[in-house]
């Protein structure tokens, strides 16, 4: 019944952890099938080791095993070997479970640290689209937009408001070709492709991009004056190297050639995993108007105190139109670290579990041999030894058995977390430290769980050893 509720909380601490990268329609359960095949495999693995150690009995083997009672020894070689290659194989296995989820956690710390390019903290985001029956031309389109960045400037502990086409973490992203006016593209060669975005308001200074040269857009950049781009660094290194873009041309297949007025920061846009895919170009929604865009507020306060405002401005402004997706930025980032983080999740609880086994391998063994060998610890004690040699004999047969298992563990990372070079970020899948991390770990554990039994072993009355032997 007790694993029954670890089984049940298991599944609720999954769901709470990667539900949302689970399929819909699954129904995330305890199923009867996947119980009865457990409780099968369980109890025929209790019948297997439990008729092990009664083999020699069963094969009439009495007369030897008696003799290895009454001897009070540590019972058969075989027996020894077998008990000692269980902890040893646990132990490897602790290891190579350890080593794979501290090279998750050092992936995922190392993610963390990685500069998206904005400033996702006080960031308040939301959805809006304007339905084409109440919004039918572009006029209508632009009121609302200024009308809805006047609504939220107004709102108390809002710093800055903007409007973004598509936003970073946020889903798919809008993309295109382009032709720089004065460069002719060489023949046979696919012309470049950019991503890009439709922008409005303060979106820069609400996201903190930095302006790194020229201008961002102005008002006056409005459907009539002539057609402007802001592009990011990413596409002024690819297209001008060491040189200015500022002033010169692009053309996205139309009469109308686009100016650059301006460079911002390069940002992530889905994963800090991966470099930025290509280049980013950037035009003010005045000129090309999306119905749909992104709502962004820097905030002095906690964002999330905000939806209620936000929510109210929106319907003051149209009482029928919904606001979908408000999130901050920190819960879009997160959300796109989900999945490294279930695993890295995931992969820790199983090492903490093998852990575990193994201290409770060690500490068994170690128990049930220092229970055998009574008679031998009460004879070393009446010949003179000290409470700290006999530690030291019970702790050293510990540790040699956790040593075995340790470099059996080291010898199968090396090899099998060559194949995780896909799961980690910034980080050696041989990582030396990972590896010596868990490796000290594993022996500290294991120390504890000798540590335990040969304290028992210290305290043997030789007296009572003779009598009982």
């Amino acid at each position: 019944m007790s694993g029954l509720g670890a089984g049940a909380a298991g599944i609720r601490a999954l769901v709470s952890a990667i539900g949302d990268e689970l399929p819909r329609g699954i129904d995330v359960s305890l199923s009867v099938p996947v119980l009865a095949v457990t409780a099968l495999v369980t109890v025929a693995t209790s019948v297997i080791f439990g008729i092990v150690p009664a083999a020699p009995a069963l094969r009439g083997m009495m007369a030897t095993a008696l003799k290895e009672d009454a001897s009070r020894a540590s019972g058969s070689r075989r027996g020894r070997r077998l008990r000692s290659a269980m902890v040893i194989a646990e132990a490897s296995l602790a290891l190579l479970l350890l080593v794979g989820a501290g090279l998750l956690v050092k992936s995922f710390v190392r993610l963390l640290q990685v500069d998206p390019g904005f400033v996702p903290d006080r960031v308040l985001t939301a959805q809006i689209t304007l339905p084409g029956v109440r919004y039918r031309d572009a006029a209508s389109i632009d009121a609302f937009w200024q009308r809805l960045l006047d609504r939220m400037r107004a709102i108390p502990g809002v710093s800055a408001a903007g409007l973004v086409s598509t936003l970073p973490f946020g889903g798919a992203m809008s993309a295109g070709t382009y032709r720089i006016v004065g460069r002719p593209v060489p023949a046979g060669t696919p012309p470049p492709h950019a991503l890009n975005e439709r922008i409005a308001g303060d979106y820069f200074r609400a996201m903190g991009i930095p302006l790194l040269q020229g201008r961002l857009f102005a008002d006056s950049d409005r459907a009539d004056a002539p057609r402007v781009a802001i592009v990011d660094r990413f596409f002024a290194d690819k297209q001008f190297p060491g040189e200015s873009p500022l002033g010169r041309q692009l053309n996205f297949g139309s009469a109308r050639n686009y100016t650059i007025i301006g460079v911002v920061g390069t940002v992530h846009t889905s994963d800090l995993s991966k470099p930025v895919p290509e280049e980013r170009i950037y035009f003010t929604a005045a000129q090309v108007i999306p119905t749909s865009m992104s709502l962004t507020l820097k905030t002095a306060i906690d964002p999330a105190s905000l939806a209620g405002q936000v929510r109210a401005a929106v319907q003051g402004i149209d009482a029928e139109l919904p606001v979908a997706r408000m999130r901050t930025m920190n819960e879009w980032m997160s959300r796109s670290l989900q999945s490294r983080r279930a695993s890295m999740a995931l992969l820790a609880a199983f090492g903490a579990v093998a852990l575990l086994m193994a201290a409770i391998g060690i500490y068994g063994v170690l128990a049930f041999g220092v229970t055998q060998r009574v008679r031998e610890f009460g004879i070393r004690t009446a010949l003179g030894a000290d409470r700290q040699s006999i530690l030291r004999l019970v702790v050293g047969q510990g540790l040699r058995t956790a040593g075995a298992g340790i470099a059996a563990g080291v010898a199968g990372a090396l090899v099998l977390t060559r194949f995780m070079r896909s799961l980690v970020f910034g980080v050696s899948p041989s990582d030396p430290w990972v590896i010596a991390g868990a490796a000290g770990l594993l022996l500290a554990v294991a120390l504890v769980a000798s540590y335990l039994p040969a304290r028992r072993a210290t305290r043997v009355d030789p007296m009572i050893a003779f009598r009982d032997a």
